[in-house]
């Protein structure tokens, strides 16, 4: 009988568990970790698979033409790929190999610790994304992207913008920081390989 009976405060909790801020601490310590402890190409996979569950959405589930599932993907990765880009270029700015070789152990702490958040913020918030998609997903198939036949807003803008700075500024790297093409080069495919940060 005390096995039957188990399963009543687990069903309590699923039914309750967004109303209890010790959930909401919990997966924000969760997903503070996951963004630590793995590198910026783990969540270029998780955009990339977000991408790929969007051109199903729009081309197979809706049965839109090609424009509007572009546009669609576009729409709804907007974000996360300027996230993914201005921690990419964190990532490259502020590696301890290149960044101000000269100053001293206490200003390199703090480049350190600026590294991290410029990297950290961008991760959990492209985790957050993927596991709203991911827990509500019947939901967001149902569902087109609420602005996808109308003009891009402001903030898209503003992304779209940051895309190109960020773009722009890693393809200039190199000579904007001193240092060859290669050394970039091997910090890019150090953080776009999804693995485990070492």
């Amino acid at each position: 009988m005390h096995i039957l009976n188990a399963h009543k405060p687990i069903r309590a909790f699923a039914h309750r568990h967004d109303d209890l801020p010790a959930f909401h601490v919990g997966f924000l310590i969760l997903t503070l970790l996951a963004a630590a402890m793995f590198s910026l190409g783990a969540f270029g996979l998780l955009i990339f698979i977000h991408m790929c569950l969007d051109l199903v959405k729009y081309r197979e589930y809706h049965g839109y033409g090609w424009g509007l599932t572009f546009k669609g993907i576009v729409r709804e990765s907007l974000m996360d790929l300027t996230l993914f880009m201005i921690g990419l270029m964190f990532a490259v700015f502020l590696h301890h190999s290149i960044a101000f070789p000269g100053i001293s152990g206490v200003m390199r702490a703090e480049i350190a610790v600026v590294r991290m958040f410029g990297t950290i913020i961008p991760k959990m918030k492209i985790l957050h994304n993927f596991l709203k998609v991911v827990a509500h997903v019947r939901h967001y198939l149902d569902h087109a992207h609420p602005h996808l036949r109308k003009h891009w807003s402001s903030v898209d803008l503003v992304c779209f913008w940051s895309l190109g700075l960020t773009t722009l500024l890693l393809v200039f790297s190199a000579p904007i920081l001193q240092v060859e093409y290669s050394i970039v080069l091997e910090i890019l495919k150090d953080e776009m390989i999804p693995r485990l940060i070492h």
